[in-house]
This record gives C-alpha cells, sequence and structure tokens, in this order.
C-alpha cells in the first residue's frame, strides 16, 4: 500500500501497546507454569497462553506502528493477530464446558459431552480460516478497495464465530438451569470455574459484536478510525477473558476430581 495512505486515521498509542503487550505476555507466562506445576494437568489451557501470545505480538505491532506509522508489515502484524487470536479462547471455554460435565453430572444430556467439544471447535476451525484468508487479503491489499474486501471476508468469520458463540451461550443457560434442577453445585462444585466460563464467553460475544459492528463500517468509519473503542472493546474485553481463566484456573480448582465425582453420583 501506498506509504502516504493513512491506515489507522490516528497515532497508535504507544501506553496501550506497552500495556498490551506487558499484560499478555505476563499472563501467557504464569498460564503457562499453572499448566506445568499445577496439581491438575490440563494441556487444553495451551489455547489460552497461544491467545495471550497472540494478543502481546498484536500489540507489539501497535507499538511498532506508534513508531512507524507508515509501516505496512506494523499494520499487516496487528491487525491480523488482535483481529484472529480472540478465537483460541472460545476453544478453550468449549473445552471447560466438557470438563465441568464430565467432572460433576457426566448423564447431564444424552449424549456425550465431547460432541459439544467436537462441534464447537469444528466451527472455530472454519471461522479461523475464513478470518485467515480474509487477513491474507488485507496483507496483501495496495489499496483501501483491496483493503475493504479483505475486511469483509474477515467479518464474515466473525460473525460465524459470533453465531457459534450465541448458540454456545444457549447451551450454557440450559446447562446451568440443569445444575440447578439435579442440585448438582455443591460447595465444592467448581463453581469458580462456572464464572471463569460465563464471563470469558461473554467478553468473546461482546467483543465479537464490537468487530463486526466496526468492520461493517469500513476502513474509514468512525469505529475503525477511533482507538478508544478498539482499546475498550477488544483489548479490555480479552484482559478480562484471559484474566479470569488464570484467576480461576483449572489447574487448582480440578484438584478434587475424584472426591467430587463420587459425589455427584450420589446426587444422581
Amino acid at each position: 500500500m501506498d506509504q502516504d495512505v493513512d491506515m489507522y486515521g490516528y497515532l497508535p498509542s504507544k501506553a496501550a501497546a506497552l500495556f498490551g503487550i506487558i499484560f499478555f505476555s505476563a499472563m501467557a507466562v504464569i498460564c503457562t507454569l499453572q499448566m506445568i506445576f499445577g496439581p491438575y494437568k490440563h494441556w487444553w489451557m495451551t489455547t489460552v497462553v497461544l491467545l495471550a501470545v497472540g494478543e502481546a505480538i498484536g500489540w507489539g505491532g501497535r507499538y511498532w506502528a506508534h513508531l512507524d506509522p507508515t509501516s505496512w508489515m506494523a499494520f499487516m502484524i496487528q491487525i491480523c493477530s488482535i483481529a484472529i487470536s480472540p478465537v483460541l479462547l472460545s476453544a478453550a471455554d468449549y473445552v471447560l464446558f466438557c470438563k465441568l460435565i464430565e467432572k460433576t453430572t457426566p448423564r447431564l444430556f444424552p449424549f456425550p459431552s465431547a460432541i459439544f467439544w467436537a462441534v464447537f471447535v469444528i466451527c472455530d476451525i472454519i471461522s479461523l480460516a475464513i478470518q485467515t484468508v480474509g487477513g491474507v487479503e488485507v496483507s496483501s491489499a495496495n489499496d483501501f478497495e483491496s483493503l475493504s474486501h479483505g475486511s469483509d471476508v474477515m467479518r464474515s468469520g466473525i460473525i460465524f464465530q459470533f453465531s457459534n458463540t450465541i448458540m454456545f451461550v444457549i447451551i450454557i443457560t440450559v446447562t446451568v438451569l440443569r445444575f440447578r434442577q439435579k442440585k448438582a453445585l455443591c460447595p465444592q462444585a467448581k463453581w469458580p470455574l462456572l464464572v471463569a466460563l460465563c464471563v470469558s464467553t461473554v467478553m468473546v460475544l461482546l467483543r465479537n459484536g464490537y468487530r463486526i459492528v466496526e468492520l461493517s463500517g469500513g476502513w474509514k468509519g468512525h469505529l475503525m478510525r477511533t482507538e478508544t473503542y478498539l482499546i475498550y472493546l477488544d483489548m479490555v474485553l480479552m484482559a478480562i477473558g484471559v484474566g479470569v481463566f488464570v484467576i480461576f484456573s483449572p489447574s487448582f480448582f480440578f484438584r478434587e476430581d475424584k472426591k467430587l465425582a463420587n459425589a455427584m453420583e450420589l446426587l444422581e
């Protein structure tokens, strides 16, 4: 793209970029340590680590853009990393949901909970593929028209993910109601993990909603050309989504698995 073209509409904030780099890098390190040293080994939390790494890289691109606003490489890194990384948080939510069902009331549904995981992860892979295609188009764009077409493809992927998340929210709501009916949420029944699941899912839903509206307005739209929205409706929401997984880490709240499973068997 012509270096004379203003790709942002503002000078990317140095303070916000540094916060994003430091915060998400710290979350990646802490989450990795929890996975390694926690009582419960949960490989699937690698997706949260990868999300945090992707966000840190994206905000690193924003910092680069602050230093050199005309850098096309910095623009490409930040737009692709920040736009695509949240898919990984959704994957962690899906697996956590299945683990909660398995460890509390495995017969809550008439079919294995892993089916939820498989279906939603496949949908997320499709969403990620669509967004990646859009990101490739954006990275190879030579003008605003090509850039807009790539963003339309990315928006399609985000809309697909958004619809998946809405379905997931409905399933979580039904599950919580069934938990209450079966009185499965005893004091040790991992309520902190249910909080982490609900909060992170809502963060992804809100963030994707913002991204859909932003991309719908085009690259010269008000949301796209105002950094405040990106900071509060993307970075802050993803920071909360990652942070809640670190605070209520499955490494520690799944440590009573055997005792809890026996208690749930009696309740059923």
